[in-house]
């Protein structure tokens, strides 16, 4: 069933406010209107490239932003707060995050669902769930790239040993009868390159990588239907998804590592500032 151009216009016009009050808080806080900088901060960064694709009636990529938006806010704003509170309390050691475990030593796995405002709903404990057979396979499917044929790839080649270590962060499909808790994973390797990139690859969801690339195809055939080259297109979205994933993967989790919560942040905001500057690059 096809989605009415009316839908998007409706859509458009309730988050041209949103975008308003970003622009503002961008002017107060002296940006350019080409600064790539205050697109690392969590909300505003994604606000203004939804801003600028329903510029462009680029509606179909947009709308997917929203929704990755709306469904990972929660859990953006927990990282938020989780950083706010070490900050205040002058980066205590050892470096840990509301999770209770060592970033040093260990870093659990990212997911699509958990956290998000879809959390209840994809649980199929969970008597607000509307299909547990659904949910389940949905489940089966959220992991991370490291638990991908690329992850046990990298794993061999480099060397790299597992072990885990509990958590307290709450399984998908945990309930009171069913205490599940994440298991954080722990990279006995000598060679700093293969921690950070397991590491890395543990911090990206592959449902999420999905998402993302079909944003990106998205895009490609909104330009194409204007007169754009598509492999030149394509090319573009190809190198612009896989640098942010990369370096946000990377940079996220030598932040984590390092710094818990607030390198985590930071590090993902300079992944989205690479992001931005390849793609401005590009154009």
């Amino acid at each position: 069933m096809s989605i009415s151009p009316v839908f998007y216009q409706y859509q458009a016009a309730k988050f041209s406010e949103v975008a308003k009050d970003y622009n503002s808080v961008k002017s107060a806080l002296g940006a350019d209107d080409d600064s790539v900088v205050s697109d690392a901060i969590p909300f505003y960064g994604r606000v203004n490239e939804i801003s600028d694709k329903l510029a462009d009636k680029d509606y179909t990529p947009a709308m997917g932003l929203v929704s990755l938006a709306i469904l990972n806010g929660p859990e953006e704003l927990n990282d938020v707060f989780s950083a706010y509170d070490q900050i205040r309390k002058g980066f205590p050691k050892p470096v840990t995050f509301h999770e209770g475990y060592d970033n040093k030593i260990a870093q659990h796995p990212f997911s699509f669902f958990r956290g998000t405002i879809l959390h209840e709903y994809m649980n199929p404990l969970s008597p607000k769930c509307p299909h547990p057979k659904l949910a389940a396979w949905f489940i089966k499917q959220d992991k991370t790239l490291w638990d991908t044929k690329l992850g046990n790839w990298i794993q061999e080649k480099l060397s790299i040993d597992v072990s885990e270590v509990k958590t307290d962060i709450k399984n998908i499909d945990y309930t009171d009868n069913n205490a599940s808790f994440v298991y954080a994973k722990i990279f006995k390797t000598n060679n700093p390159f293969a921690d950070i990139t397991a590491r890395a690859l543990t911090r990206t969801s592959k449902l999420g990588a999905l998402a993302l690339g079909g944003i990106e195809a998205a895009h490609v055939a909104h330009e194409v239907s204007n007169g754009k080259n598509f492999f030149e297109e394509a090319g573009k979205s190809a190198v612009t998804l896989g640098t942010t994933l990369a370096v946000t993967g990377v940079l996220g989790a030598m932040g984590a590592k390092h710094l818990g919560p607030t390198g985590s942040l930071v590090g993902m905001g300079l992944g989205a500032i690479t992001g931005a500057i390849v793609n401005n690059a590009m154009d």
